[in-house]
Order: C-alpha cells, then sequence, then structure tokens
C-alpha cells in the first residue's frame, strides 16, 4: 500500500504519447496469433460442413442449426468471459478463452450423432466467443486515442485471416485425412498459441490503475512501454477514477450511453446476421452455383481475404471521422448483393461481384468490431464490448439459420443473397444516427473523437486522488 506521500502518476498520458516499438510489435503478434486461431476455428465448419452433412446424413435447417448452435455458445461466452475479464482481467480471461476452445475442438470430432456434435459446438463456442471482446479492450486500452479503432482492425485482419485459412487448409487436408483433421489441427495450433499469451501478453495498465490492484506489476508494463521510465518506489499508479463497483448491464444504459449501446447493437445485430450468412454458407453457396468444392472452397477463402482488406480500408477513416464512416461501408455492399442474386451473372463475374461484396460488407463489420467497446469506461469495457457482440450473435445466429430455411423453402441459393440486402441497409441508417451522437461527445469522453489531451489526463489524475 502506497504512503499519503507517494507520488502519483496518470497511466493516460503515457500511453497516449507512445510510440509504436517492440512492445506493439509483441503485443500486435500474439494478438494476431490468437484471433487468427479463433478465426479459424469458427469459420472452419463451413468449410467441413459439406462432408459433415454427408457424414450425419443432414438437412440445410439442421446444417444451418449447427451454426447458430454454435453461435448461441458464442453469445453465452462472450458475456461469461466478458465478466471475467472486467473482474480478473483481460490476460488470464485469454488464456481461458484459448485454452477452451482449442480442447473442445479436438473433442468435436469424436460426436458419435447430430445431438453430440450441436453440444459439442455450443461449447466450443463458449470459448470462443469471449476471446475477441477480450482481445479489443486488451489493445484498445494499450492504444493512443489516435490509433484506436485501427489497433482493433489491425487485430482483426488475423480473424479474417485466419477465417480464410479454413479454405486451404481444408483442401489440403480434408481429402487425404477426413473432415475431422481439419478441427484436430485448428484444436492443437489453439493449445501451442497458450505459450506465448503466457510468456509475452501484458495485462491492461489501465484496467489495474482502475481497479488499484497489482500496483507493482504496472510499473513494469509501463517500462516495457518505454525502458526510459523512471518511477519512485511506492508511486501510485491510476487511470481516472478508482472503480471498484460491481458490473451491472444497466451501466451500459446510464443517461450518456443509451442511444449509443442501442444504436450500435442494433447495427451490430443486422451486421452480424449478413456476415455470418456469408461466412457459414460461402463455400455451400459456391458449390450450388456450379463450382467444384476445391473451386468453391478457394473462392470463399479469397472473399474473406477480400473482407480482410476492407477493415483495413476502413480503419484509418473511424479514428478521424467517427462511426458514421461505417455505414458507407454496408450501403455499397447492397447493389453488390442484389446485383448477385437478381442478374444472371456468369462465373468471372459473379466471383468479382461477390469479392466486392465482401470488401464492403466485412470492412464494415470489422468496423463494428472497431467500436464496440471504445464508449465504456476500462473499468466496465470488456464487458461493454462482450455485451456489444454477444447480442450481435442474435443477428449471427439468424443468418445461418435463416438461409437454411429459405433455401429449404424453394427459394434457391442465388435468391438467399437478395433477402439478406435488406441487413446492410438498415445497419447504414443506424451508424449514420451513431455517428452523429459520437460527434456530440466531450472531447475527454470515453469514444469521443478528439484525442484526450495532457490537460484531461491531468485532470483525471487530481479527480482521483481528491
Amino acid at each position: 500500500m502506497a504512503s499519503p506521500t507517494a507520488p502519483t502518476v496518470d497511466v493516460y498520458p503515457i500511453i497516449e504519447r507512445q510510440r509504436a516499438g517492440r512492445f506493439w510489435i509483441s503485443l500486435f503478434a500474439v494478438s494476431w496469433a490468437i484471433t487468427f486461431l479463433d478465426g479459424f476455428d469458427l469459420q472452419i465448419l463451413s468449410f467441413a460442413g459439406r462432408y459433415i452433412k454427408s457424414a450425419y446424413h443432414l438437412t440445410d435447417t439442421q446444417l444451418g442449426t449447427l451454426g447458430t448452435i454454435g453461435l448461441l455458445g458464442t453469445l453465452i461466452g462472450g458475456l461469461g468471459l466478458g465478466y471475467l475479464g472486467d473482474r480478473l482481467g483481460r490476460r488470464p480471461s485469454i488464456m481461458v478463452a484459448t485454452i477452451g476452445f482449442g480442447i473442445f475442438m479436438i473433442v468435436f470430432v469424436f460426436a458419435q450423432d447430430y445431438t453430440q456434435l450441436a453440444v459439442l459446438r455450443f461449447v466450443a463456442g463458449l470459448f470462443l466467443g469471449g476471446m475477441l471482446p477480450l482481445a479489443w479492450a486488451l489493445n484498445t486500452e494499450f492504444a493512443p486515442a489516435r490509433f484506436r479503432s485501427t489497433s482493433v482492425v489491425i487485430i482483426m485482419i488475423g480473424y479474417s485471416l485466419g477465417s480464410a485459412a479454413g479454405g486451404p487448409v481444408s483442401n489440403v487436408l480434408i481429402p487425404r485425412y477426413g473432415w475431422e483433421s481439419v478441427f484436430v489441427a485448428g484444436g492443437v495450433a489453439s493449445l501451442l498459441a497458450v505459450i506465448p499469451v503466457v510468456l509475452v501478453l501484458p495485462e491492461s495498465v489501465k484496467f489495474l490503475a482502475q481497479k488499484d490492484i497489482k500496483q507493482d506489476r504496472i510499473a513494469k508494463i509501463l517500462r516495457r512501454i518505454d525502458p526510459s521510465l523512471k518511477f519512485a518506489e511506492g508511486t501510485r499508479f491510476v487511470a481516472g477514477l478508482v472503480d471498484k463497483k460491481r458490473f451491472n448491464p444497466v451501466q451500459l444504459f446510464s443517461d450518456k450511453l443509451r442511444a449509443i449501446t442501442t444504436l450500435l447493437w442494433i447495427a451490430y445485430i443486422c451486421s452480424s446476421a449478413v456476415v455470418f450468412y456469408l461466412a457459414f454458407w460461402g463455400p455451400i453457396l459456391n458449390e450450388r452455383l456450379g463450382f467444384s468444392t476445391a473451386a468453391a472452397a478457394t473462392i470463399a477463402a479469397c472473399a474473406s481475404v477480400a473482407g480482410a482488406a476492407g477493415q483495413l480500408l476502413i480503419g484509418r477513416f473511424i479514428d478521424k471521422r467517427g462511426a458514421g464512416t461505417i455505414a458507407f461501408m454496408p450501403l455499397l455492399g447492397v447493389p453488390c448483393l442484389l446485383l448477385i442474386g437478381l442478374a444472371p451473372l456468369g462465373p468471372a463475374l459473379y466471383i468479382v461481384v461477390l469479392l466486392v461484396a465482401h470488401v464492403f460488407i466485412i470492412g464494415g463489420h470489422g468496423g463494428m468490431h472497431s467500436i464496440s467497446s471504445i464508449f465504456y469506461r476500462p473499468a466496465i469495457r470488456a464487458n461493454g464490448g462482450a455485451w456489444a457482440t454477444s447480442v450481435a450473435k442474435l443477428g449471427a445466429m439468424l443468418g445461418p439459420w435463416l438461409a437454411g430455411v429459405i433455401m429449404d423453402g424453394g427459394i434457391g441459393a442465388r435468391g438467399t443473397f437478395f433477402v439478406f440486402a435488406l441487413f446492410p441497409l438498415v445497419m447504414c441508417g443506424l451508424l449514420f444516427a451513431l455517428g452523429r451522437v459520437q460527434k456530440r461527445l466531450p472531447p475527454d469522453a470515453d469514444g469521443a473523437l478528439a484525442p484526450v489531451s495532457a490537460a484531461a489526463g491531468a485532470t483525471r489524475s487530481e479527480e482521483a486522488v481528491a
């Protein structure tokens, strides 16, 4: 315990003035690794779907429901691990998530029937769903305000590339070793990824300071950011007001957050519905539109890479111009989906339009990831991000299931694109409204466009010790 005369240091100005270096490289590298595997493990079901459908004699609705059940697990897991992240810390919660989905990816291959497939996919989803909001919270809390949304976009490219990797990995492994091989590969790689998490990943200094816990660790982590920093013995670190209150979801709808949370959640639901429809059914839709199994998987993988490019494209605009900027991405994706759904496109033109659609649709979804937690103070940020991403899973569950029902109802693969064009259209309007709300936030508010000044940081310090 620091004495009353011990010096007090606010971590905000230190984080704001940092420059890219070894610390950021190591943080991004580990974040990339775990989000890559999260994307691979969540998406691999779509690439192995036709084989699983054949092996267990499933209907389209059953296969779509299997995807939905896994996403239900991610909804519940996101909330549970988000709560754990705001109680115990981001780092130990990330360890739990990585170990959990690594184990249950492997166990999935031992399912004997459809019921066991569903149960095991649900349990794996509990851990898969918690990873992303924890990684976002950790990275945004180390990022200067000018780089906050971009930091999430950068690590989400790892997630998108992991999703894309399912295509080539499936083409190589499944014909030789069966559909089970890709799940074993993902599970083993995930368990190995725990090693760099333990050795390299730091805990959030904003989280530790706001909770007023493990003060001795904060100085060590800050010196990793800037080795030239020196702190007197007994220094107390703060990050705004000390906040030891238990999290309550009602906090996400306080006067200042009510409009933000409402707009964010509904837009996120719409985005997730169309994204997970494309992700889950992509390889199968491609095959039903005339492509071979290998070509269908390759096209789906390329579409994921196109989506990663879209995320990178939008990233820097969000930090400078706000959440409303994201709205242009889904808006431009709407005519692409309508074109596929209504026009008799040839194979080459279909691929081009599909890739462009993914640039805008997935790019916009990446923008949603980047703003999902930035409006909430550090003490509840993991919970804020977890609730946003978990509520968004309502749309993610709707997408695969609804597409299966539509196709079983006789509309056909091409018609699903037309139906799902509605979701990004609604999302667009909500994001324009959210952008207007963000522009009215005071400069020192979480999620504001203007970076936190040194003066604001000093004010936080004075408030914290008052």
